[in-house]
Formats: structure tokens, sequence, C-alpha cells
């Protein structure tokens, strides 16, 4: 696209979404949609209960705690009172920190953007924030979230190409809680652009170094996601011109051609991208490695095999998921909690020897264990550049010293919406996060949270949701 085709401001695609994100009603939304919805919420809650004790987030919710002011928000699990935008800046981390918040298949990471700035806003609000309003702002803000990586063709090149990284997450995030607080479509696009010129997410090196800025990047996206509104109702002015603005929209600043800006308001309003294939995890590391660790497990559980016999494990990836087998120096010898996360030798390393990949395979002693490092120098992953879907179906084949060798392909891994997590998979999830979080959470009030996320079209203030979260006797 570059600089030909030069679109005005007031014509970018921007206007649209904003009208989108402003103008739906929640009986707009199909109620599969609202159920995939309501589920992704839970489990995003699931995973900042376990992200509220990991790496950085006590730090970081220390730090904001130190900042002060206003008592506007809750961090949520420390209970530290402080204003909504460092209570979102505190919220984001967690969200992300076990790296098990869903993925969608073209439009990348979800609700781990949206929905700790939106919790972060409640006290803030005009007035008590319900069920289905806080449904249809994630809803509304997860779209945009979703087509706006969609139209850059995004998954299938941030690995390689390094840029625009995870530009669109601030975009869910604004978008969202500028519904929340009663944005009208001309402020939303306004708060949108706003974001857009703080928040590029363009550098890639946060996951290719192995740095804990693949978490930390969502603090920063939640506080300038509620600072672009409440600088919005304020009358600060932002670009609007996001996607195709001349010169410097986001889709005129991308190496490759085969972008789709098309996507990102074909059918608005009536087909929700969201519900095409947003995944959920059941493994506490990046989605790329979901699928070999699937493969690897069901041949290990299906075939009664034990790993002290495995030969060899060969692999075959997309393209995208190179990110986690090169380079081969780092992604074969990781030595810390994100190298691992991000390391498909290790993960599936992992898989085979217990059966799966959770929390307690990130233990520094169980990275730098002698048996897992010898059986990562057994599996070989090459990447198909014609494999079509950059998540799922990858191949696992393995080779036992006596020369038997077992292949399997998981079409879709558990979680993806194809083969979706039941509300007992995610009540079951949260109950695996529990002990890792910061400050232990009674079994009532997580009962009370699942309840609530599943009849949340009949709570009338989604501050309850937030009293779930929060210990008794706060920090």
């Amino acid at each position: 696209m570059k600089h030909e085709n030069p679109v005005l401001p007031e014509h970018d695609p921007a206007g649209p979404l904003a009208k989108m994100v402003a103008e739906t009603r929640y009986q707009d939304i199909p109620a599969p949609v609202i159920d995939l919805a309501k589920r992704a919420i839970l489990d995003t809650l699931a995973v900042t209960v376990a992200g509220s004790g990991w790496e950085v987030s006590p730090a970081i919710a220390d730090q904001v705690a130190e900042w002060g002011g206003a008592p506007q928000a809750t961090v949520l699990i420390h209970g530290h009172q402080v204003p909504a935008p460092m209570a979102a800046f505190g919220n984001g981390v967690m969200a992300r920190a076990i790296d098990m918040g869903d993925v969608h298949e073209t439009g990348g990471h979800v609700t781990e953007w949206n929905v700790p700035a939106m919790l972060s806003v409640l006290g803030i609000a005009d007035g008590p924030v319900s069920g289905k309003d806080f449904v249809t702002a994630y809803v509304t803000g997860a779209e945009v979230g979703v087509r706006a990586s969609a139209a850059l063709n995004l998954v299938r090149y941030h690995t390689t190409w390094g840029m625009p990284g995870e530009w669109n997450g601030p975009l869910c995030a604004t978008a969202s809680v500028a519904r929340i607080l009663g944005l009208d479509a001309d402020e939303t696009w306004n708060a949108l652009g706003m974001a857009y010129t703080v928040h590029g997410m363009s550098e890639y090196n946060k996951y290719s170094e192995g740095t804990q800025m693949a978490r930390v990047q969502h603090s920063f996206a939640g506080d300038t996601a509620v600072k672009a509104v409440l600088l919005t109702r304020q009358g600060v002015t932002a670009p609007r011109g996001i996607f195709q603005g001349v010169p410097s929209g986001i889709l005129r600043h991308v190496a490759w051609d085969d972008v789709r800006p098309e996507l990102l308001t074909e059918d608005l309003g009536t087909r929700w991208q969201l519900a095409e294939g947003l995944s959920m995890k059941p493994y506490s590391a990046c989605k790329f490695t979901h699928s070999f660790i699937a493969s690897t497990v069901a041949i290990m559980q299906g075939e009664g095999l034990d790993w002290r016999d495995i030969d060899r494990i060969d692999c075959v990836g997309s393209t995208s998921a190179r990110m986690t087998f090169e380079p081969a120096a780092v992604k074969r010898n990781p030595r810390s909690v994100p190298e691992a996360m991000f390391s498909a030798p290790y993960t599936i390393a992992a898989a085979a020897m217990t059966g799966g990949f959770f929390l307690e395979d990130l233990h520094p002693d169980r990275i730098m264990n002698a048996e897992r490092r010898e059986l990562m120098r057994r599996v070989h992953i090459v990447a198909d550049p014609d494999h079509a879907d950059q998540f799922e179906g990858f191949t696992v084949a393995i080779t036992l010293s006596d020369g038997r060798r077992f292949t399997h392909v998981t079409p879709y891994v558990k979680g993806h919406t194809r083969n979706p997590m039941t509300w007992d998979d995610l009540a079951g999830k949260l109950r695996r996060c529990a002990p890792f979080a910061a400050v232990q959470l009674p079994a009532d009030k997580l009962d009370m949270l699942v309840g609530l996320c599943r009849d949340m079209e009949r709570i009338d203030d989604m501050r309850r949701i937030v009293d779930c979260l929060t210990p008794s006797h706060p920090a």
C-alpha cells in the first residue's frame, strides 16, 4: 500500500470500527458469541490469579501502590487501591504473566489486553456497569483488536519481520474502555488514535531476547487505554488515520504486500471475527508450542511410551512457529522462565516426560534439569512454509530406540473454538491457577467467580467480579 491511494483521515476504517464500538447493543450480539465472551473473560481471570504471583507482577503491584493517588480502582489479588490508570498498569501484567491467556488464529492475543483495563475503570464509570454492558464492551473492543491484526496478516509475519509486533492490543483495550466509560463514536475514534500514536508495539526483541516485556507491555497498554479515554473526555485531540492515513497509517508501514484492509470493515456488526478462531490455552507457554505439546502428549499417552526410550522427536510447524525454535542456540538452551516459555524444544521435552506443560515446569530447577536438557537435544523441528494455519495442525513423530515410530497431528488443540473448553474445563483451570496467586483467595470466592461469569448477563454491578478477586485483607 505504502503511499499510493491516499485516504483522508475522515475516511479511515478506524471510523466505522469506532462506530461499531459505541453503537452496538447487547442484543445485537449472537448468543454463541456472548457465551464465548463470558468463557474468555473467566479464562483470563483464571490466568490473572496465577499471574499475580508470577515473576515481575508483585513488584509492579508494589510499585503502583507506592506511586499512590486517588483510590479509584483495585489492583487485583494484591488489593491496593490506586488511580484507574495505575490499576490498569498493575492488572495488565498479571493477565499476561504466565502466557496462558487466549490467542486468536488471525487476531493474536485478545482478552488479556482489554479485560484488565476494563475492570480498572469500573470505579470511575458514571454508574454501576452491568454484566451486559461489560460483555458488550468486551466483544466490541476484542473485535477491533482481532480485525486490526487480521487486516495486516499479522500472525503470519510478526514473528519473522518483527514489526509491527502486537500493536493491535492497545487498540483493543482502548476500545473496550471507551465503551465502558460512555464515549460516543467520534470520541472513541479519537481515543483509538491516541493509543495508536503512543503504542506501535513495533519491536519484536522482547520475545527474541527472552525478556519480561512480553508481559509488561500489557501494563503500558492498559495504562495508555485508560489515559487515552480520559484525555479524550478532556478535549485532547489525536490522529484519525490509524490504518490508511498518509503518511503513517499502519498499513503503510508494513513490509509485506498481502494485507487485507477490507477485513477491517467487512460485515462489521454482523460478522464477529472474534468467534472464528479464538483459542484458550491448556498449557502455560507460547501458543506456537501448543500443537507440538498436544501431539507429543497424545503419542506418549496413547501408546503408553516411556520417555527414556525416545531416540528422537521430529516436528513440523508453521513459519510463524519458528520463533519457538530459532535461533537454535537460545531455544535449545533456555535458562530463564521467559526463554523456557518460548522454547519449543523445552516444552516438547517436558510434555514427553510429564504428560503436559504447566507452571511447575517453569521452575528454574526443572528448566535446568539434566534429563530434560538431554531430551531437548533429541528434538528436531523444521518449518513448512506451506502450512497455512500458523498455530494448529503441526506434525509430531516420535522414534524409539528400538526403531518404532509414532506420528500424530492434533487438528485443533483443546481450547480452540473448534475444540472448546467447557465451563467445567475453565473452572478446573482456575483451580490449577489458584495456588500460584500472590495472595490465596478463599475457595468460595473462586466458586462465586465461576458462577458470576457464567451468568454475567444477570449481574447489575461488575464490581462483584472485582470483589471475588480481592483478598479479605488488602495489602
